[in-house]
């Protein structure tokens, strides 16, 4: 192994809401890791099941650590905010889970091995392609693969970063603190942005590292079918997408000086689409260079400029 276990310590940030039906399955993915050193941080939103007796069970005397703690009760992505901004949490690297998926057994030990390649001092983030799978564990497909490489000019558009297949070592993190108390749309899309808008490094996994349950509890799914996109087009046209950059532009002209100087012309270009007239819109959407990882998402953003949804 190129990677030495005892350098690599990772904290798992999990957070939960009444997920007893699927948690098991997940803890067990966990407890089965190749990569040993780790600790499992459960953010608890205030389930009214099992949720919270059943991973304090499950890690009973085990050798790994397991802290549950409450969650802030104002939705899921201030849960894992609570997480990434709690002090008492301290490891070379982080990982996001979600109660419900099911970690491949090499999960850790591929994250770890990339982002131990990086100097410490520099943001990194390790994501992956999701396998998905039903209430019944049957594999529905996967996920989109993302062929263009990770980017800041493709964060403004997109996250390809799933959450549930993140993580990230202790520089990330830090740029994360900087915005803790502002609003983001959601948490891996938020450290995306950052991460890639200061230069630093995302390696995008074109191996599934999660098996990513589908079902209708699900806070956010993986928004494939026809339905959904079609939908999330009408979302957009309709102030979705103006709200969405709102937020991204907020939290991110807070960090503009430690962007590089090339991540800083892309997103004055991108935030002058708004207030521009027609032909420069296009002009401007264009020259900021940023790009969607299909052809449909890239037109689809095009529509954005021409419309002024930006």
């Amino acid at each position: 192994m190129l990677t030495t276990q005892h350098k690599g310590q990772v904290a798992i940030l999990m957070g939960t809401f009444n997920g007893a039906a699927f948690i098991g399955k997940q803890l067990q993915s966990i407890k089965d890791q190749e990569w040993k050193n780790w600790s499992l941080w459960v953010s608890d939103d205030g389930s009214s099941d099992d949720t919270r007796s059943v991973t304090e069970r499950f890690f009973s005397g085990a050798e790994n650590s397991c802290t549950v703690l409450a969650g802030p009760k104002k939705g899921f992505c201030e849960n894992f905010k609570s997480l990434i901004g709690n002090p008492a949490i301290e490891a070379n690297f982080y990982a996001f889970a979600d109660q419900d998926d099911i970690w491949h057994p090499a999960k850790l030990l591929r994250a770890v091995e990339y982002l131990q390649s990086l100097p410490d001092e520099s943001p990194a983030l390790y994501c992956s392609r999701t396998r998905l799978i039903d209430e019944h564990d049957q594999v529905l497909g996967l996920s989109p693969l993302n062929a263009k490489r990770p980017g800041f000019p493709n964060a403004l558009l997109q996250n390809i970063a799933s959450g549930n297949t993140m993580v990230f070592n202790a520089a990330a993190r830090q740029l994360f603190l900087k915005i803790l108390d502002m609003p983001v749309i959601a948490h891996d899309w938020a450290l995306y942005l950052l991460v890639t808008a200061c230069g630093g490094s995302v390696f995008y996994d074109p191996e599934p590292s999660v098996l990513y349950r589908q079902h209708n509890a699900n806070v956010i799914g993986n928004g494939m079918k026809l339905t959904q996109r079609v939908s999330n087009f009408i979302d957009a046209h309709q102030g979705r997408n103006r709200h969405w950059n709102d937020v991204n532009f907020s939290f991110l002209a807070q960090l503009k000086a430690e962007m590089t100087p090339e991540n800083r012309v892309v997103f004055d270009a991108f935030r002058q689409i708004r207030d521009s007239a027609l032909p420069a819109r296009l002009k401007l959407f264009k020259a900021s260079g940023v790009y969607h990882q299909n052809r449909l998402g890239q037109m689809t953003n095009f529509s954005y400029a021409l419309f002024n949804r930006f």
